[in-house]
């Protein structure tokens, strides 16, 4: 009797939400189940219009955070991430760093990503021509978190022969730390741009947002071995003990940006004033400093922990941030990764029991496609699937997959998601197999050409009774191209961008 009560009570516990959580663990699993429940139908997540890339890869980088990884909504994420052509070169970047945390080939995006940097910078009245330099779009003026977001993606490929580091270096020594501030309250931030014509000084004057992207990637470029000994410019500015100071002094500025509550903010442009604290400020300095937090350093330290408390006391009852996805997965982006029992997960669904339980769906069974939009994301006209094709259960299916870019051969391999019962893909591309079972089903393919890039793109394939009057019928209507063709398209322009340069 005492073994079968034992036994219950355990059961019990595999069931309900019996695991030991901290406020921040808490607010995780619930900020979780957000996303989850707003995740669109294509897999992808939409704040405010124009920040949908932005939003699906900071989703991304919360769900392999909190343990979602294996996950269909990191999946249909992933999918629709990696096919998003990107407009801007922020869009362009957070792709590069999600899809590549994600063990994605991101090759083609940082070609792209280097091709459309500029190599003569004015710095004042001077034109540097070996300065290399981003701006928002093509063609427009050079900022300075979109120079080090352009950087940091090719930093993410891989990119690391010498004409790529000589480019950092010369760019972060000429270019990048002589706009360091040096007169309080801005010494030791950075601006978003160079002051220039028609424009206010304050345009000029230190920004938290392009502080924290400046310090997070010179620290990373610094981690990864990337500023060789080396003079340029001149003789008062070398690596790598200019950079280190500059880092330093925007650590420094930043921790000084933290209200007494904890959280982070902007500086009034004119008057100077600590403005109130906001979560993606906040989540941005997190994201600088957690990188010297893990090297000991005390101040960044106590910040972050403060920081995450006041973060946590932030979420709405909903679990969001503000209502909006981009806010949310961007806070959760910075929570510590989730370890122990916050990872357990019964049904092996890629959905954490914590989660689940917030869900109200079952632990011990698999049910995470049952939360999925869309009937695992696979609605006609919503899911940019790379084609669609029918079937009839207990019939031969056969359908060849093409690639629409790159030269021959091909290899077709399925990554996630679910071919219908009975039917398998060939390396050639080949789907071919009699379905056994009906319904709609959704799946991630990867094609790989003759020169080794890659894509990823989804298909679909809709298997129907006999009686349904189902049949091959195969649509390709809203197929779009893979990823190295989408890559050809220009982007539009997004929100209010700065004028052209000259």
């Amino acid at each position: 009797m005492k073994k079968r009560i034992c036994g219950l009570g355990l059961g019990l516990m595999l069931v309900g939400l019996s695991y030991a959580q901290s406020p921040v663990d808490d607010a995780r699993s619930k900020g979780l189940k957000w996303l989850v429940q707003t995740q669109k139908g294509d897999g992808s997540f939409a704040g405010l219009k124009g920040l949908e890339v932005q939003a699906t890869a900071a989703s991304i980088e919360a769900m392999q955070a909190g343990g979602m990884a294996a996950s269909a909504n990191h999946a249909r994420a992933l999918s629709w991430l990696a096919n998003a052509p990107g407009d801007s070169l922020d869009s362009r970047a957070w792709q590069a760093f999600a899809l590549k945390q994600a063990g994605r080939d991101v090759q083609v995006i940082a070609t792209d990503i280097r091709n459309q940097r500029s190599t003569r910078t004015f710095v004042g009245t001077t034109l540097f021509s070996g300065v290399t330099s981003w701006g928002p779009l093509p063609g427009y003026m050079p900022s300075f978190p979109d120079t080090m977001m352009g950087f940091g993606a090719l930093r993410s490929a891989g990119d690391s022969d010498t004409s790529a580091i000589t480019e950092l270096l010369i760019s972060t020594l000429c270019f990048v730390l002589p706009a360091q501030q040096t007169v309080a309250p801005w010494a030791g931030s950075f601006p978003y741009a160079l002051p220039s014509s028609n424009q206010p000084a304050t345009t000029a004057r230190g920004s938290l947002l392009a502080t924290t992207i400046v310090l997070h990637e010179l620290k990373k470029q610094s981690q990864a071995n990337r500023f060789p000994s080396a003079t340029a410019c001149s003789p008062t500015r070398t690596s790598p003990g200019d950079i280190n100071t500059a880092m330093a002094g925007a650590k420094t500025w930043l921790l000084a940006q933290a209200n007494a509550d904890g959280g982070f903010a902007e500086r009034h442009p004119t008057t100077a004033a600590l403005e109130s604290s906001s979560p993606v400020p906040t989540a941005m300095a997190l994201r600088a400093l957690s990188l010297f937090a893990a090297e000991g350093d005390a101040p960044s330290i106590a910040a972050v922990n403060s920081a995450r408390t006041w973060l946590v006391a932030q979420q709405n009852s909903d679990g969001s941030w503000r209502g909006d996805p981009f806010v949310t997965a961007r806070v959760l982006a910075v929570f510590p990764v989730a370890s122990g029992t916050q990872l357990a997960d019964n049904d092996n669904d890629g959905l954490p029991n914590v989660v689940e339980a917030q869900l109200g769906t079952q632990q011990g069974v698999a049910d995470g496609q049952g939360v999925l939009a869309g009937n695992a994301g696979a609605q006609p006209g919503v899911t940019a699937t790379s084609f669609s094709a029918s079937g009839t259960l207990g019939q031969p299916f056969a359908y060849a997959l093409t690639a629409r870019g790159g030269s021959a051969p091909f290899t077709f391999v399925r990554v996630a998601g679910s071919l219908p019962q009975g039917i398998s893909l060939a390396s050639n591309g080949q789907l071919t197999g009699t379905p056994v079972k009906e319904g709609v089903f959704a799946f991630d393919y990867q094609v790989t050409n003759a020169s080794g890039a890659k894509a990823l793109v989804i298909g679909r394939i809709d298997i129907a009774s006999a009686s349904a009057g189902g049949g091959s019928n195969v649509n390709d209507s809203d197929a779009p191209l893979p990823a190295w063709a989408l890559l050809l398209l220009g982007g539009a322009l997004l929100g209010v961008m700065r004028r052209r340069r000259a």
